[in-house]
């Protein structure tokens, strides 16, 4: 019975060792795997990077952006994936990184505004955003959060009753 139970302790740690070694098994999908509306194209950065983190997140691969040392052959799809969900207007920027970090940077410091211009911007939507120009009282809400979250990460967040009041305000007399 001893010898039994050594065999199967040498196996498991036999297979235990093997598993160690092998490296993560990332699912393939489309090209680029966000849909063409969710592609950064420079006016869009929140949107983009919102959908592309969930992306690598649920491919495995967002520790790439988010580490120095990973495995080459992963950093080289997620950096793929990276640059396949940027249309060509802003594509420029990431040509020349080599590593799926370096993209995520670069993008983050050509897109990503957080300034008193890009804050008063936000600002100004958020107050003239009107119910009559939504079409639906699902898509207005959606616009007010919208810019609620955009100004959110910016720094800048607004509490439920700010937002609450702001959706009050924009809604019609009658």
């Amino acid at each position: 019975m001893d010898q039994v139970v050594n065999q199967l302790v040498e196996q498991v740690q036999a297979l235990q060792a093997q598993l160690a070694l092998t490296k993560p098994t990332v699912l393939a999908s489309a090209v680029g795997g966000l849909p063409e509306s969710k592609h950064l194209d420079g006016t869009n950065y929140s949107e983009w990077k919102f959908a592309m983190k969930n992306y690598l997140v649920d491919a495995g691969l967002w520790h790439c952006v988010e580490n120095e040392n990973v495995d080459h052959e992963l950093d080289q799809r997620a950096l793929a994936k990276i640059n396949l969900s940027i249309k060509p207007c802003a594509s420029g920027d990431v040509r020349k990184a080599m590593t799926a970090k370096q993209a995520w940077e670069k993008l983050r410091c050509a897109y990503e505004d957080i300034g008193l211009v890009r804050r008063i911007g936000l600002y100004s939507s958020l107050f003239k955003t009107r119910f009559e120009e939504c079409g639906s009282m699902t898509a207005y809400i959606d616009r007010i959060t919208g810019f609620a979250d955009q100004l959110e990460s910016i720094g800048k967040p607004l509490d439920n009753e700010t937002v609450g009041g702001i959706i009050l305000g924009g809604l019609p007399i009658e």
